[in-house]
């Protein structure tokens, strides 16, 4: 050491006094330097000899392994003069009751005389403490002592040399278990269940019952995972395990070692996190997942049992915290192998999140080549050229990129394909392969984010594009993220490339031109061949906490002959004066091809995200491959399909069917798409009972619009009703609480809501909320109340219809699904259009007698449960009466907050 003065600069410069700040053990700020050890304490940093403890503080830590837990500064020294203190205290617990060294400071150099003062000082508070060790310590000159096993007087014999000579760990030579190599007790393939449960753990410890943020715990996990891989590939034969706990180490050591471990990796391979990204987790921590995982080798393990073990703890752990960026394995699973990938292909995800769809392409393409070229010298060659050359991905937000990456990492690479921290919509990439983003890639799979708008100038998701570049954007200052993120999808796609998208159902059905829906249906027409959609159930994303309606579309991007065939078809129907639907009508008609539609309700887990082996999409093993035998599955008819378009005759279990696209566009007058309003419509047609009457909801009902304005009495009583999903009228309140006001005349002075009486057997329903069963006949104690226009009201104009009758036909199950199909949005309250359910047809026998004899039984059944409802109200209350003697007092409960809805009255 040199023996000049030390200066603050080269304390703050110094590697371990560096390495500490970032660790978060050592902080210098404002002239302070404050140490993260057993206690905080804070000390003046314009202090020489503070200069001498922090640098020895970061020695000890870092080089000898002491865990900073186990140590303290100024330890008050018991039997000494008062307010003396030991400048440093090595304990040998956490609780730090059993002191093992002491350490004396002082700046540096000192003078013999002084250095001897301090050594005096060193065996005073050692003796003192009981502490076995002492380090005399100035930076320049360093002493080490055993003073536990000599005399007290002694000075000499007793030195052992300098800070070197400390011992590392307590003295205790760590033994390792697992040695690198053949011949060696090395580290082993994992059974995928066991992989599993070591995941699982090592990502608990890390989010610690919900202490970090789940993306945080993820990113953290994900780092130990890559320095984990690096000890794996790099570790030499015959050298111990860097990814391992010895016998007797410290939580220090142990962590120091893997920070070494990930910092290397990092250098050795910067494609997945940032140069300077740290670890960021306690050494205990660290410590624990190292003690989970040491035994398992990840890259040995088969990737199909990789694929298992991450698909149940992906599944759980997205689904559960960060389902807003995960995709259930069994939807990618099924978009991708509705694609038919194939090793030559090109395979991009536009919006990749954790990795998913990529991880389906590799596993399906991989399993492929097994098959295709079993025995082959070059198998792996193709599988690794597959997924280092033609897989790619772009996910905008920069942690879930890196998760993806290691998501690839782990499953045998891919990961040097994904573009992060950059939007899939920017018009410039890091990656070649993405310059210019157009006519780049043969398939385009992927889940994304639905919800956004992006509006001119956003530059968090344009990068250096502008929105008036988009088709699908012009003339509009702002458009739903996914619309222009389909267009991109389609633009990026090589002449006949295929995409498979899971998409809202807005997109396929909402009316209105203010939502650019039906522009991005015309533009879907126009620009290639839509060749399947798939409904998915409501409860599809449900766990992940997303109540979104979705569909997956698969498309085809034109050859050059049928871009050719649209285009002509399209430019002779504009010039003969045709208008923009018709011109893409003619193009359509100039194709002239089928579409398959197909709806899903059971897609291999329950609403609550529960595996399930109900599985419509399609029929899967054990391992996570798909079966040979598709029958009976959505993709076994989409297959069979595929092979006879023409001779395609549907299927009723799974709901299947195919349509002409001319006859899809021409259905409705916003050319929806959605297979759910299709396959309903098949079903409308098909049956009628011998002897009933089939005629449209607008023929036997016509719309009742009698305005009131409650404000021109302003004292009388009035009635606002409300509808259940279960189909009852009741009251709504005026206000909340327990004793809410009535509703009088008075309160409609400002009301902003036009409002219309209801009569006693007119059909009223919600038109947000019809799909749920918001649908009633208003019973005559509702007779002339109140609803707004969102609660259409109708009064029945053929005579031959019972009120009691069509109520219960339209809660009947064909008529909840009808309501379901006819909807249009995709969101929690989608919403029912006029027309639409004007033109739903009913079947009812024309005598109403017989009307009353079908439902005579659901009629007593309802009676039966208001009765026993009444009777055990009733029973409760006398049960009451004996505990607590207050006869039919009625108990007011607590009412639960309701949350206010965002723009509510």
């Amino acid at each position: 050491m040199p023996r000049n003065p030390l200066t603050r600069e080269d304390a703050e410069l110094n590697e371990h006094v560096a390495e500490a700040i970032r660790r978060g053990v050592i902080e210098i700020k404002r002239g302070r330097v404050t140490y993260h050890l057993n206690q905080r304490r804070s000390y003046d940093w314009l202090d020489p000899e503070e200069w001498v403890r922090c640098i020895t503080i970061a020695y000890l830590f870092l080089v000898k392994g002491y865990p900073p837990n186990r140590m303290r500064t100024e330890v008050v020294v018991p039997r000494r003069v008062p307010n003396d203190v030991a400048d440093i205290v090595v304990y040998r617990d956490d609780q730090c009751r059993e002191p093992y060294l002491v350490v004396e400071c002082k700046s540096a150099p000192q003078t013999p005389g002084g250095r001897n003062q301090g050594i005096e000082q060193l065996f005073g508070n050692a003796n003192s403490l009981r502490a076995p060790l002492g380090l005399y310590e100035e930076y320049s000159e360093s002493i080490f002592f055993d003073i536990g096993n000599y005399p007290p007087t002694e000075r000499n014999e007793n030195r052992k040399g300098s800070r070197n000579a400390v011992p590392e760990q307590y003295g205790q030579v760590p033994e390792f278990t697992y040695i690198a190599g053949p011949g060696h007790n090395d580290i082993r393939p994992a059974r995928p269940n066991v992989l599993e449960n070591k995941i699982r753990r090592t990502h608990s410890l890390i989010w610690a019952g919900g202490k970090r943020d789940p993306l945080t715990a993820f990113d953290e996990w994900s780092k130990l995972l890559f320095a984990k891989v690096e000890d794996e590939r790099t570790t030499p034969n015959g050298e111990p395990r860097r990814f391992q706990v010895g016998t007797n180490e410290t939580t220090a050591a142990v962590a120091n070692r893997i920070h070494r471990l990930f910092a290397q990796a990092c250098k050795s391979d910067p494609t997945i996190f940032p140069e300077g990204i740290r670890i960021n987790l306690p050494d205990k921590k660290i410590y624990e997942v190292a003690r989970v995982l040491q035994d398992i080798s990840i890259t040995d393990t088969s990737v199909d049992s990789i694929g298992v073990a991450f698909e149940s703890f992906f599944g759980s752990v997205f689904r559960g915290e960060l389902g807003q960026y995960f995709t259930m394995r069994q939807i990618a699973r099924f978009a991708v192998a509705m694609l038919d990938i194939d090793h030559d292909d090109y395979v991009i995800d536009l919006t990749a999140g954790s990795g998913g769809f990529l991880l389906e392409v590799l596993l399906q393409v991989w399993h492929q080549i097994d098959q295709n070229f079993a025995g082959r010298a070059e198998l792996e060659r193709y599988k690794n050229d597959f997924a280092l050359h033609k897989v790619y991905g772009i996910e905008i937000h920069e942690v879930l990129a890196r998760i993806c990456k290691i998501n690839l990492l782990l499953h045998h690479d891919g990961h040097t394909n994904i573009e992060g921290d950059r939007s899939a919509l920017d018009s410039i990439f890091g990656l070649p392969r993405l310059n210019p983003p157009e006519r780049r890639f043969t398939r385009v799979v992927g889940n994304p984010p639905f919800g956004d708008e992006v509006g001119e100038g956003d530059e968090d998701l344009l990068g250096s594009n502008q929105l008036a570049n988009f088709e699908v954007a012009q003339g509009r200052p702002k458009v739903p993220s996914e619309h222009v993120i389909l267009e991109r999808a389609i633009r990026i796609l090589e002449d006949n490339g295929k995409l498979g998208l899971v998409l809202p159902d807005g997109l396929f059905n909402n009316q209105g031109e203010q939502s650019n829906c039906p522009n991005v249906r015309r533009y879907l027409a126009k620009n290639g061949v839509i060749e399947a959609i798939v409904s998915l159930p409501d409860h599809a994303f449900r766990k992940s906490g997303a109540q979104n309606k979705t569909s997956i579309l698969f498309y085809r991007r034109f050859t050059p002959a049928e871009r050719a065939r649209f285009d002509a078809a399209y430019a002779g129907s504009l010039e003969e004066g045709g208008d923009e639907d018709a011109a893409i009508l003619a193009g359509l008609g100039a194709l002239g091809y089928k579409v398959f539609l197909a709806e899903a309700v059971h897609v291999g887990y329950t609403s609550t995200g529960a595996p399930s082996d109900k599985n419509d999409l399609y029929r899967g093993e054990a391992d996570g491959r798909l079966s040979a035998d598709q029958i009976g599955t959505i993709l076994g008819e989409y297959r069979r399909f595929h092979e006879r378009p023409c001779e395609y005759d549907g299927s009723v279990s799974p709901d299947c069917m195919a349509i002409e696209i001319t006859e899809m566009w021409t259905a409705h007058d916003s050319h929806r798409l959605d297979p759910k309003y299709f396959l309903f419509k098949r079903e409308e047609r098909s049956f009628t009972p011998e002897g009933w009457v089939r005629l449209p909801l607008h023929q036997v009902m016509r719309r009742r619009e009698e305005v009131v304005r409650p404000e021109e009495t302003p004292e009388a009583p009035v009635i606002v009703m409300t509808i259940s999903q279960t189909g009852e009228i009741r009251p709504r309140e005026a206000g909340k609480g327990r004793n809410p006001p009535a509703w009088l005349g008075m309160y409609f002075e400002d009301s902003s809501s036009t409002w219309y009486a209801a009569r006693a057997g007119d059909v009223v329903f919600s038109s947000i909320d019809l799909w749920k069963g918001c649908i009633a006949v208003v019973p005559e104690e509702f007779d002339g109340a109140l609803v707004t226009n969102e609660f259409p009201i109708y009064e029945i104009t053929d005579p031959r219809l019972d009120p009691e009758f069509l109520s219960c036909l339209l809660r009947s199950r064909y008529y909840q699904r009808a309501f379901r199909a006819i909807t249009t949005g995709h969101s929690n309250r989608r919403r029912t259009q006029i027309a639409d359910f004007e033109a739903l047809e009913i079947c009812f026998p024309d005598d109403r007698e017989v009307q009353r004899t079908l439902i005579a039984d659901v009629l007593a059944a309802r009676e039966s449960q208001r009765n026993a409802a009444q009777a055990l109200h009733q029973a409760m209350l006398r049960f009451s009466d004996i505990i607590d003697q207050r006869g039919e007092e009625e108990f007011q409960p607590l009412e639960e907050e309701e949350p206010v809805a965002a723009g509510g009255e």
